[in-house]
């Protein structure tokens, strides 16, 4: 079998109304149609506000369809909330934020044979949510798990599990909550999870974990230089992870496109006491 190219791309943050990322995208779609990949999983913030504005989930549906690939997808906290313990933005996942999503993109969780792997979607909103899908997706990916019939996994979460370490417990809008991080690794590392590839913080970065490769992907939106400079010491591009499998082996290379401007948010939102998500209109 032949080489599989899967592309993972993430916070690319579309909306129809509020359009200042459509540069960055158009470059990705352009690169997408000069090498198209075998598959594409969009790792979350697909929109600039789902959880407030239905349509933008539509307009990144329709987005990711017009590429032409095979695709999927998972949900962030910029498409159906955060859970409610920790809702930074007072946008707390719920049912009606989650039908949404199903609506437009798919189900919150998914699996997908791809060649000699398990690929394994995850919605990271759920975790700690409380609500009745947490306990189903965390069912599913038991038996997603055991039904492997010896595939290497790879999951795809939004949030990053941790940051620095795995056992810290201190609160955090970064990174899953402890207790079902705690979980979550430990079905990983039991259950044949090779790789858990992650976005959110808007960085390029990777570790290792108990055996598994930890991969965040780079935005195509926006990033905080400042911030990464000073925490990384790495200027931030926008970019996307390019993934080879070749039968139970996977490698991965950073993507930074040159037509991808670096767009910094992060003086607006500071002089004006708001987020990303309150910056005003400005159509496509």
């Amino acid at each position: 079998m032949p080489p599989i190219r899967l592309v993972h791309v993430t916070d690319t943050h579309l909306s129809a109304t509020h359009g200042y990322f459509a540069h960055n995208w158009a470059a990705f779609r352009d690169a997408m149609a000069e090498s198209p990949p075998d598959f594409l999983v969009h790792g979350g913030d697909l929109t600039f506000n789902g959880p407030v504005a239905e349509g933008d989930i539509g307009f990144g549906a329709a987005e990711l369809a017009r590429l032409g690939l095979p695709w999927r997808a998972i949900a962030g906290n910029h498409d159906v909330g955060e859970a409610p313990p920790f809702s930074r933005l007072d946008q707390p996942v719920d049912a009606a934020r989650l039908a949404a999503w199903h609506r437009h993109v798919g189900p919150s969780w998914w699996v997908q044979d791809l060649g000699e792997w398990r690929l394994v979607g995850l919605d990271t909103a759920l975790m700690g949510s409380g609500l009745a899908e947490e306990a189903a997706q965390a069912d599913f990916l038991a038996q997603a798990l055991a039904g492997r019939d010896g595939r290497p996994v790879m999951v795809f979460i939004h949030m990053p599990p941790f940051d620095a370490d795995a056992a810290d417990t201190a609160f955090s809008t970064s990174v899953i909550l402890p207790a079902p991080r705690a979980a979550l690794l430990d079905a990983c590392a039991a259950g044949g999870v090779k790789v858990i590839a992650c976005g959110h913080l808007h960085v390029y970065r990777r570790l290792r974990h108990r055996g598994m490769e930890i991969v965040w992907a780079p935005p195509t939106a926006m990033v905080d230089v400042q911030r990464q400079m000073a925490r990384r010491r790495r200027f931030p591009r926008p970019g996307y992870v390019e993934w080879v499998l070749e039968g139970k082996r996977a490698t991965h290379r950073l993507v930074e496109p040159q037509r991808m401007f670096v767009i910094d948010m992060s003086g607006w939102t500071k002089r004006n006491g708001g987020t990303t998500t309150t910056l005003p209109p400005l159509g496509v």
